[in-house]
């Protein structure tokens, strides 16, 4: 039997039987333990020169690394970008200059990877709220890539501590990208209780220790991944980006070669049977890569910008501003493939 094994960035390689089990669970524990983020931004966010402002914990600008002033325009639709493990509201800086471009306004919002999800999601449906405050009422779209998709779901259920209130005239577009809903089969080892008590609590320290609060969630039989709880009315549609992440080569050596992978969750560990039959949503099957998919440098998401063009999520491009969006995705990714 061979094992699936994510290095330090999460990418799988194989190591043969219960050898396996025992590296998986140390490399796992390892990338986990680079997940370490600073203290969270505070920008204050104001509706024009005139207004005060609010500082609201995590949210800022997404190209910008320290907090500072977030304007915001009531009337302009607001796209709400959250970013996964082991990174940050930097992750989408060209993607939101792509839905500014588009007449739209997007903010990011940051959280410790290394928190509780739950507690994570409590901080974004806090946040949406003051957010709303400032906003006049309108769909909210709620971006959320990899890990960053199980905060923003969790953060729109009504089994919450404080769900979002309804009838308040604003509604919710939930898209998860590449989320590892189902949970983390690497990290299975972390859910065998009789494990931890044949190690005298060992590995319960080990888990916890390396991984932070979030250690009793992400693997696949935790209560967060089987009791994922229930969107509340005001969401509208769950657009579930699923990703078949197989063969695809993240950075290739000079001979052509792969360097690295960028395969990191597998479709059943995205496929969740109880999130999938809530009506409200559709899973979209797409072949690319874990980071291909949102796009880094040297790589332009290709696939979800048209897939978002397709839904509506982004504006589309008037045909006489074509030429000028190729240029402006090469000066923000690199060239397009």
């Amino acid at each position: 039997m061979r094992r699936p094994l994510p290095d330090a960035d999460g990418v799988h390689r194989t190591v043969p039987g219960a050898l396996g089990g025992v590296v998986t669970f140390v490399a796992l524990l390892s990338a986990l333990a680079l997940a370490a983020c600073a203290t969270l931004p505070s920008a204050i966010v104001r509706t024009g020169p005139d207004d005060p402002g609010t500082r609201i914990p995590g949210i800022d600008l997404c190209d910008r690394d320290s907090p500072g002033v977030v304007d915001l325009d009531p009337d302009r639709p607001l796209v709400l970008l959250v970013h996964g493990c082991r990174s940050s509201g930097g992750r989408f800086r060209a993607l939101a200059r792509v839905f500014e471009a588009h007449g739209q306004q997007a903010v990011c919002f940051n959280y410790d990877d290394r928190n509780s999800l739950r507690d994570a999601s409590r901080g974004l449906a806090t946040a949406i709220e003051a957010l709303k405050a400032r906003l006049k009422p309108q769909q909210i779209t709620i971006l959320g890539h990899s890990q960053g998709g199980l905060v923003a779901r969790r953060a729109l259920i009504r089994e919450g501590r404080h769900p979002l209130p309804a009838g308040d005239g604003f509604t919710y577009r939930l898209l998860t990208v590449s989320s590892p809903l189902n949970g983390i089969s690497a990290s299975s080892i972390c859910g065998r209780p009789w494990l931890h008590f044949l190690t005298l609590g060992f590995t319960h320290v080990i888990c916890h220790g390396i991984s932070g609060k979030k250690w009793t969630e992400i693997f696949p039989n935790a209560p967060f991944m089987e009791r994922p709880g229930t969107l509340i009315p005001a969401v509208t549609e769950h657009l579930q980006v699923v990703t078949d992440e197989r063969g695809v080569c993240r950075r290739t050596n000079l001979d052509g070669t792969c360097a690295k992978s960028d395969c990191v969750f597998g479709i059943d560990e995205q496929r969740n049977a109880v999130i999938s039959a809530d009506p409200r949503v559709e899973v979209v099957p797409m072949a690319a890569g874990h980071v291909e998919i949102v796009g880094t440098e040297g790589i332009v998401p290709v696939k979800l910008l048209g897939l978002l063009q397709a839904r509506g999520i982004l504006a589309a491009t008037p045909p006489e501003r074509k030429d000028e969006m190729v240029r402006l995705l090469a000066r923000l990714f690199g060239p397009i493939p």
